[in-house]
């Protein structure tokens, strides 16, 4: 049985990837014996190879996914770390490596006066057999005839480069290198800028005209009229082995959208208005019908693919997966802190009980709470603790470091939501607490939201500090503790009342 990882370290492995003469040798370094290793290749049916599925292209049409399976797959994930491990992440590349994506991708081209975009056809299809093997005869692997024969036949399923491979993401950067290289010296000659996302390829200028040597309009109008390219782009590209997709050629102007890689960027990344709107209506429609009517209704009305479960067994399951994966993708785009993102969250945690945990975080960020408790941790336990659990104990939200935090919170960003949110804050003022930063800046941060009528400060002295420092609460009416928390919290509770029923 083949074991799921190489027991060997990842420095081990690449030395010896680089030095591979024969069958043996790949058996060696993928830790099976050879007889096992030609049996796996040669003599399995295909069908123990790889599973073929259809996803559904963008712009319609479908996709086949020819994903390996069973030992071929171990095989692969074997390799994946390996071939990552070599290859040298190009300025132009960020498709498949880490820290990069299209979000990074599109970035390169935002504010830029044009935006020309070009697909390559079949760009996993392309990369056959022979192509592979002579990548891994090649630097930095430099096998031998035999052993880069076998690691290519590992690689490839009837000749093709595996869509759904772990290791095909990197071999295709890999065998793009040339195109990457002959591209960038191309945009550096014409002074634009080129980015590759797989098989999107982008080039964006702020010239007043764009290279005709890379493309340029037919016609006058850039909008209507068809896109020509240039002989010396069409030409760099077919000497790298690749063929364009002329129907998805577009060269965008600044005064209409311009996308790259499904992004716009003519201010700044960002996806389609469309998209959320779409995600606005799913919540909708699961706040109207409920989960499983909406789940039906998605599934039945606009899933270009529907997936193959029968309608009794569908349990929610599938519009979860398909509404999280687009807000995800919404927080990859815009950013955690982005308002869409955060009100998308919201209000998803407000339909589902048990969300994933990046819904769960957003929604404990953003917890109302009746009263913040500013103070200093040294006034805990005498006084902070007891109206706490007074406050509890009558209804009261109230927000306290200690129960509300949790092992890796942003202490910056949590505090500031639970304080803005607070009706009141209750600051307990004390030796400990006057001449402390934290408690100091919370203050403030309340006396400021105080004046635009958002917040009420309640002081609480504990003790007789010296309140020099707070001379901005000099005309606040104090209470003073008198370990009476029962009292306070009742105090608190009818002011509350009071706000709630105006």
């Amino acid at each position: 049985m083949l074991k799921p990882e190489l027991e060997k370290t990842l420095p081990q492995a690449v030395e010896q990837v680089q030095r591979l003469h024969s069958v043996n040798d790949v058996a060696n370094l993928l830790e099976v014996p050879s007889g096992q290793l030609l049996h796996i290749l040669y003599k399995q049916p295909l069908e123990k190879h790889c599973k073929t599925f259809l996803i559904p292209k963008k712009r319609g049409g479908y996709r086949t996914i020819k994903a390996p399976k069973g030992s071929r797959k171990i095989l692969l994930e074997k390799l994946k770390p390996i071939f990552s491990e070599l290859y040298r992440t190009k300025a132009c590349v960020h498709g498949f490596v880490p820290e990069r994506s299209i979000v990074t991708n599109a970035k390169k081209h935002k504010k830029k006066r044009y935006v020309l975009n070009i697909d390559l056809v079949d760009f996993f299809p392309t990369i056959h057999f022979g192509r592979i093997r002579g990548l891994f005869m090649a630097s930095p692997f430099n096998m031998g005839n035999k052993a880069a024969s076998v690691m290519a036949h590992i690689c490839t399923i009837e000749g093709q480069l595996f869509q759904g491979s772990p290791v095909s993401p990197v071999l295709s950067n890999f065998i793009a290198a040339d195109l990457d290289n002959k591209l960038t010296n191309l945009a550096k000659r014409y002074k634009v800028t080129y980015t590759r996302y797989a098989d999107d390829i982008t080039f964006s200028s702020s010239q007043n005209n764009f290279p005709r040597s890379i493309a340029t309009f037919e016609g006058d109008n850039p909008v209507t009229n068809d896109v020509t390219l240039g002989n010396t782009l069409i030409e760099t590209i077919e000497s790298s082995g690749f063929k364009i997709n002329y129907n998805k050629v577009r060269l965008q102007i600044k005064s209409v959208r311009q996308e790259v890689t499904g992004l716009t960027v003519n201010e700044f990344p960002n996806v389609k208005r469309t998209y959320i709107r779409n995600i606005r209506a799913m919540l909708n429609a699961w706040e109207k019908h409920g989960l499983i009517g909406a789940e039906n209704f998605l599934i039945d009305k606009y899933a270009k693919s529907p997936p193959n479960i029968d309608p009794g067994d569908r349990d929610g399951t599938f519009f979860k997966n398909v509404i999280y994966g687009k807000i995800a993708f919404i927080k990859m785009v815009r950013g955690e802190k982005d308002d869409i993102y955060m009100k998308l969250c919201l209000k998803a945690a407000s339909l589902d009980p048990d969300p994933p945990s990046f819904i769960q975080g957003i929604k404990k960020m953003h917890e109302k709470f009746d009263v913040f408790i500013s103070h200093a941790s040294e006034d805990k336990e005498t006084a902070v603790r007891p109206i706490y659990n007074s406050l509890k104990s009558i209804g009261v939200s109230a927000f306290l470091d200690e129960v509300d935090m949790e092992w890796g919170d942003s202490l910056t960003e949590k505090i500031n939501n639970a304080l803005g949110q607070a009706k009141f804050v209750l600051a307990v003022l004390s030796d400990n607490s006057v001449g402390k930063k934290w408690p100091q800046k919370e203050i403030n941060a309340a006396l400021a939201r105080e004046l635009s009528g958002k917040q009420k400060i309640l002081p609480l002295i504990v003790g007789k500090p010296d309140l020099s420092p707070l001379s901005l609460l000099e005309d606040k009416i104090y209470l003073e503790w008198e370990e009476n928390p029962d009292e306070i919290a009742k105090k608190i509770k009818g002011m509350l009342g009071k706000i709630y029923s105006s």
